[in-house]
């Protein structure tokens, strides 16, 4: 018979008659059965790999040559054969005097155990093929391969199986829905059956059970996210973001579609950066001009057509001013001119006839400091709108600096509310939880949508949208035959390299196409400075691509 073992579930009741006629030698083991994170079409995104332990029975072990046990006579002998034959066939990473000694102190204690670590299954055939009773190739899972998606939103695992921890869940989906995601026993039991002579039997080499039953793995978790969304996303991530984070909403559903965020981890060593930027808030810089533009609308306090003068900088009553980015101004320009070309001056004007507490009433009004349905835990908050009693407090605010931190993922609500003319959805991540393939399944209804701007107001944002990709800060955007629709953002960090340059956090927010919105994308880079040359460069090639799907 093969070493490679088979693992047959047993139910606890049937392993117990079973041991009324044959006896048992046991090794603990955390249960490995925990439920998937899925897709919303039920695709994994842990990439999840069947890998092998090295499971050791001392009072099985028989050196060729012997028709009884090791340990059943001369334990240092034995033990010595039996070592040199096993280690002879394991891969190189085991054979150190170090693991040798590990090995030894271990067989001399009598117990069952594992070798540290884990196997490929390449590594387990030579242990398949073996003569050494008492050695198995004990398949488990490997929860994360290297394909995994998402991996900041989906999180990290700790506990170790093959010390007889259950995997449990540190961050991400993995905490958040730790108890759904557990298997309901903690520990399983390896058994090896075997005659009144410790001989393995027959046809019952190694089964697998649970103290209260049939060992049964835990519930799935289905996420709103789209396998192939994501991978889209993550592959632009990897080419052009070192730092940053991008998030993508279903128009249609306020779903979130993707949600990725740079640097990158390994969730088996959490070697890297863990920090999940799509999830944090952030200064949305000019992005926030948007909420400015929706109150200052639906307040009647500004004309789409109504015109203006841009000198370069708006200057306080009580001294001091806001500078544009164009140094020498914009000259003579409409509202909705100075949306597109991102005017400073502008703005400071408006939202100081707007005033604060309205600005901050209709950044609650679209939804910035709401939580995400179904994620994340606590009182985490998508925004925070705080803006002091100061005019330039206000000035700064409305350029999306000081008093306004939103994530990346509430920003692409906003676009999707804009999008979808004024209606709120509340971005949801959970579809269900459950047996996704067709067992007992909990579908997780999603938020109502609501009616937050007239239709009026949000048909003009949606031409400003346009207008600022057509011919304005966000013309790197554009995408010919597809027709976006967004606004740039450069967020001013307070901080400077390392050749005194200021470091500005560049921003994208938008969605596609304009005639039929499917998709609202926010694209948030660390340091990427001008978001209408990052960020919105960053936003056509993931509409592109996700076109060409």
């Amino acid at each position: 018979m093969g070493k490679i073992a088979y693992l047959q579930l047993y139910k606890g009741r049937e392993l117990a008659a079973a041991a009324v006629q044959e006896r048992t030698i046991r090794l603990p083991v955390g249960n490995f059965l925990r439920g998937a994170v899925l897709d919303r079409m039920g695709r994994t995104l842990l990439d999840s790999r069947i890998c092998y332990g090295v499971a050791v029975f001392p009072a099985l072990l028989t050196p060729s040559g012997h028709s009884e046990p090791a340990l059943a006579g001369d334990r240092s002998g034995a033990a010595a054969v039996v070592c040199g034959e096993l280690f002879s066939i394991l891969p190189p990473k085991y054979r150190t005097p170090e693991m040798v000694n590990i090995f030894q102190r271990a067989l001399q204690q009598g117990a069952p155990f594992f070798l540290p670590g884990t196997v490929e299954q390449e590594e387990a055939a030579p242990i398949s093929r073996s003569n050494i009773p008492g050695v198995y190739a004990v398949p488990l899972v490997q929860r994360y391969g290297p394909n995994s998606l998402a991996r900041h939103l989906v999180g990290t695992v700790g506990g170790s199986v093959l010390s007889g921890e259950v995997e449990h869940g540190l961050s991400g989906i993995e905490a958040a829905y730790d108890e759904e995601l557990a298997p309901p026993e903690t520990v399983l039991n390896l058994v090896a059956l075997v005659d009144g002579k410790l001989k393995p039997i027959p046809g019952r080499d190694l089964c697998i059970s649970g103290e209260r039953g049939s060992a049964v793995k835990g519930k799935d978790v289905v996420l709103t996210l789209d396998r192939r969304v994501q991978e889209v996303v993550e592959r632009v991530m990897d080419e052009r973001v070192v730092k940053g984070a991008v998030a993508v909403v279903d128009v249609r559903s306020g779903e979130i579609l993707a949600a990725a965020s740079r640097p990158g981890y390994d969730q088996k060593t959490l070697v890297g950066d863990q920090f999940d930027r799509c999830f944090s808030l952030q200064h949305p810089g000019s992005v926030f001009k948007i909420v400015v533009a929706a109150a200052a609308l639906a307040e009647g306090v500004v004309r789409p057509e109504e015109l203006f003068h841009c000198k370069g900088e708006y200057s306080f009553e009580q001294g001091g001013g806001i500078s544009c980015w164009k140094q020498d101004g914009h000259g003579n320009l409409s509202f909705r001119e100075a949306f597109a070309c991102s005017c400073n001056p502008v703005f400071v004007e408006v939202a100081l006839r707007l005033g604060r507490q309205k600005l901050e009433y209709y950044s609650r009004l679209l939804g910035l400091e709401e939580r995400i349905a179904g994620y994340p835990p606590g009182d985490w908050r998508g925004g925070e709108v705080r803006i002091g009693s100061f005019p330039g407090d206000l000035g700064n605010a409305a350029l999306g600096q000081d008093g306004v931190r939103i994530a990346p993922v509430n920003l692409a609500a906003l676009a999707a509310t804009v999008a979808r003319g004024g209606v709120y959805i509340r971005p949801s991540l959970v579809k269900g939880i459950g047996d996704s393939k067709g067992g007992e399944f909990q579908a997780i209804e999603g938020p109502p949508a609501r009616r937050v701007l007239p239709q009026a107001v949000a048909g003009e944002l949606q031409r400003m949208m346009e207008l600022a990709v057509n011919s304005g800060t966000g013309s790197e955007a554009s995408l010919p035959g597809i027709g976006c629709a967004g606004k740039t953002g450069s967020a001013e960090t307070g901080k400077v390299d390392r050749q005194g340059r200021p470091i500005v956090d560049a921003w994208f927010v938008g969605y596609a196409p304009v005639d039929v919105p499917q998709v609202a994308v926010a694209v948030f880079v660390e340091g990427g400075g001008s978001g209408g040359n990052c960020a919105a460069r960053i936003f056509r090639e993931i509409i592109d691509a996700l076109h060409r799907v």
